[in-house]
């Protein structure tokens, strides 16, 4: 990760696929652009894939009053809200190997 002054559209746009602007703690930084390995998943990788991908099917399903209540669950913690969520959704799964319901069932997650 490097440190740049700004970064603009266009340079955004021409480094497309080389080079990940974005910014850190409001600050502008760059980096290399991630590969994608040639190796095929194990298992266990294909498992957590799709369960960070049922995290954000799920995370569309939330509605706004119950994303309130995560952030306040998570204030205070060097997480955001949605990271902390993530976490909690991804060790869950990698413990029990089925989706949380401690993230997915409203009741259990907030009384």
């Amino acid at each position: 990760m490097a440190i740049v002054k700004s970064f603009s559209v266009e340079m955004v746009r021409d480094f497309a696929g080389v080079v990940d602007f974005y910014y850190w703690k409001g600050i502008p930084v760059a980096r290399l652009w991630p590969r994608i390995t040639q190796i095929p998943p194990s298992s266990p990788m294909m498992a957590a894939r799709l369960a960070f991908i049922s995290s954000r099917a799920d995370l569309k399903l939330i509605p706004g009053k119950l994303r309130l209540a995560w952030a306040s669950v998570s204030f205070g913690k060097k997480q955001a809200w949605l990271d902390y969520y993530t976490s909690i959704y991804m060790r869950y799964f990698k413990i029990y190997r089925v989706y949380p319901p401690v993230v997915t069932d409203y009741q259990i997650t907030f009384e």
